[in-house]
């Protein structure tokens, strides 16, 4: 985790801090009250800093307890990609989506560990944790969609964008299972390598 935030300015450190503390805070809440009971206001109380800046990470106290930022692609990379670039070439330009789904800050290994135990003990928590990936999801499919030029009844939008993301899956596996260090785009070569496995 400390080699991969030494890659990023010192705000964006910050940025980074700031989320986890908040997302902290609301699992500890959530341990201590249950999920119905916690305010946004109670979490910023707890890490002290105003209920705007809560805002300016999540959209709720649901987004906070599943440590769900939402996917917010670079719109210069977005347009890029769906007018054919930044190579030409299919594959090579959305593994380059891939890298870019992966600048969102990933959660550590005990914080998603923390995520399930709560899911677990909060159900509605997982219907809004799909919804949120499903959002995700769908945001990719059209992109991959506009680039291929394909229409509503072409499939391949919707397998494209669920192998990407089971790909960003499985680097972040991979990035937890080295401890934390570095990055998780830095496992996107075993990803594809290991998938690579089981179609060729």
């Amino acid at each position: 985790m400390h080699d991969m935030q030494n890659e990023l300015g010192l705000r964006e450190r910050k940025k980074i801090a700031r989320r986890d503390a908040l997302i902290d805070a609301t699992h500890e809440l959530v341990r201590e009250e249950g999920l119905e009971n916690v305010t946004v206001e109670a979490i910023c109380e707890r890490v002290g800093v105003s209920v705007r800046t809560f805002f300016n990470y999540f959209e709720s106290k649901l987004h906070a307890a599943v440590g769900a930022t939402p996917l917010a692609l670079d719109d210069d990379v977005a347009a890029t990609y769906a007018q054919g670039g930044p190579n030409g070439d299919f594959a090579a330009d959305t593994r380059t989506l891939l890298e870019q789904i992966l600048e969102l800050p990933a959660l550590s290994k005990d914080r998603m560990a923390a995520v399930i135990e709560i899911v677990k003990a909060e159900p509605t928590l997982l219907t809004r944790h799909m919804s949120i990936f499903e959002s995700a999801l769908h945001q990719v499919q059209d992109l991959i969609r506009q680039r291929l030029g394909a229409d509503e009844a072409d499939s391949r939008p919707e397998l494209y964008a669920m192998t990407l993301f089971h790909l960003a899956r499985w680097a972040t596996s991979r990035w937890h299972e080295a401890g934390g260090s570095g990055h998780p785009r830095d496992h996107v070569d075993a990803a594809y390598g290991e998938l690579r496995e089981l179609i060729t």
